[in-house]
């Protein structure tokens, strides 16, 4: 059953509240760390991020989706309890987290104190999440705001500490990122929703459905991140990576603030999977209004996006300035593309999704190694944009086969495989 109108209002508001909190708080900790590192050592914290983002996905495992989508509405063939999920979950991390530290020991990296402590840090932040999507799964949309508020106000403190009171470096960071997560679930709330852990790995029919989560995972992340990454390598500059991630954290804002709204519309969309025309229905006018909001926003960012650049980084980031325009331009295919990969999601058509995804990520490395050594961050960018073109387009034609074709009897919008 839909939520009632109050309650709907009630959650959309606490959403925005916890949103809007947490998007500050993550923007002025990007500042200050902009700010106290310098360009070349900031380049050198988002090259770690994005390298941990990476592992993130293996750490991950596609749960954190598969929980939340479980906990509104179960699908056929899953056969386990979305607590049962959510309990062997703590032993897929341990497992994966410690091969990976492991990994990093033995290889050749450098920056390994840096890695290891993200990998620690990315750990223990899918824990975390496992409350979020408890909660989301359940609609208490509202304990769940609430919740991501205490979240990013002790994940925040101790890098400020840290990075504030002694010499800043881009382990500290981290090592602080993973002394606010230990004491977050070192709270009372988060031993009474976790559930209790169990060390043994998932039974292996899972794979099946987690598989296709953590490819999309892996795909988006590659396509997402790995401009920071091609520039970092094919370029010597590395204040201009600095530069460059400065641009790129406010199309990221923008995406945090977004995110919110689009779970509570996942919500509405998988309870009525059943009924393909009010699904369909639904989907379109969150998409429209999806679409109206990326418009002004990269309207915005064409007249303000250089004098936002030097306001909030400041003269060192100047041609940062020069990029945000065209990152911005990405958000009328992001937007859109949210509401499309959650309507996907909803209909248990995960697989096409990771398909279209795996399309994406070689599109992006390939146009970035193209385009990078002659036109440098304008080149990122550029591909940036062509690539969340070509996702709108992927899925929209699957959305649109999805609306001419008639739901089979007894799996109501999930596709033959």
């Amino acid at each position: 059953m839909d939520d009632s109108k109050p309650d709907l209002i009630r959650n959309i508001g606490s959403q925005w509240v916890s949103v809007v909190y947490g998007a500050a708080v993550t923007f002025l900790l990007l500042l200050f760390l902009a700010r106290r590192l310098g360009p070349s050592a900031f380049a050198l914290y988002l090259y770690i991020q994005a390298v941990a983002s990476l592992f993130a996905i293996l750490q991950d495992g596609g749960f954190q989706v598969l929980l939340f989508r479980e906990n509104v509405t179960p699908s056929p063939g899953i056969g386990l309890s979305a607590e049962d999920l959510a309990s062997r979950y703590f032993g897929y991390v341990t497992f994966v987290t410690l091969l990976g530290m492991a990994a990093v020991l033995v290889s050749p990296a450098a920056l390994k104190g840096g890695l290891l402590l993200a990998f620690l840090y990315t750990a223990l932040r899918c824990v975390t999440s496992l409350v979020s999507s408890v909660l989301k799964g359940h609609g208490a949309f509202q304990a769940e705001a609430f919740w991501r508020i205490r979240l990013n106000t002790l994940l925040a403190l101790p890098v400020l500490l840290l990075v504030g009171l002694t010499e800043p470096t881009p382990e500290k960071v981290f090592l602080g990122f993973v002394a606010g997560q230990i004491v977050i679930l070192s709270l009372k709330q988060s031993r009474r929703i976790l559930s209790r852990p169990r060390f043994a790995l998932p039974p292996w029919h899972l794979w099946k459905t987690c598989l296709a989560f953590v490819v999309i995972s892996g795909a988006t992340t590659v396509y997402f991140r790995s401009d920071i990454v091609l520039l970092r390598h094919l370029q010597p500059d590395l204040a201009l990576v600095g530069q460059y991630g400065a641009a790129f954290q406010i199309l990221e804002g923008v995406i945090l603030i977004a995110t919110p709204v689009v779970h509570l519309c996942f919500r509405q969309l998988r309870l009525n999977w059943l009924d393909r025309e009010a699904f369909l229905g639904r989907m379109g006018k969150i998409l429209a209004g999806s679409a109206g909001a990326a418009f002004c926003i990269t309207a915005a960012g064409l007249l303000f996006g250089p004098e936002v650049i030097l306001l909030a980084y400041g003269e060192a980031y100047g041609p940062a300035g020069e990029i945000l325009p065209l990152l911005l331009f990405a958000l009328l295919f992001i937007l859109p593309n949210f509401v499309l990969t959650q309507s996907l999601i909803a209909l248990n058509e995960e697989r096409y999704y990771a398909a279209a995804a795996v399309l994406c990520a070689v599109f992006n490395v390939g146009l970035n190694l193209l385009l990078i050594p002659r036109y440098l961050a304008w080149g990122a960018a550029a591909s940036t944009v062509a690539t969340e073109a070509l996702l709108t387009l992927l899925l929209g034609l699957r959305i649109f086969s999805l609306r001419r074709r008639r739901v089979p009897e007894g799996l109501p919008g999930e596709s033959e495989n």
